[in-house]
């Protein structure tokens, strides 16, 4: 009787093909989610811009940024509390407020 000694390098061969062939289809699903999310951004940036546009013609329209009703500040990303005031204002970002801890 003769034993045949089990191809041991095959079968890992298959194993790390297999795992291959298993992460490059994650790697192009998190590809294409980064993607999404990138396109989700963009569009949010551009709608915050509008957004902004439009709370800032209305809050003239009221009379001021301070009648301005609070649920309609909470998406404005122009605007800023001046603690040592009390006061509401616009303040577009500048690439400083962003560096700053």
């Amino acid at each position: 009787m003769t034993i045949y000694k089990f191809p041991e390098g095959k079968a890992l061969k298959n194993i790390l093909s297999e795992r291959r062939d298993e992460l490059a289809e994650l790697y192009d699903t998190l590809n294409r989610a980064y993607q999404l999310a990138h396109n989700i951004e963009e569009k949010a940036d551009a709608l915050e811009m509008e957004y902004n546009h439009f709370l800032h013609r209305y809050s003239r329209a009221v009379g001021g940024i301070e009648n301005v009703e609070v649920g309609f500040l909470e998406y404005g990303s122009e605007v800023a509390i001046d603690a040592d005031e009390g006061t509401i204002v616009f303040k577009p970002w500048s690439e400083e407020d962003e560096t700053e801890v």
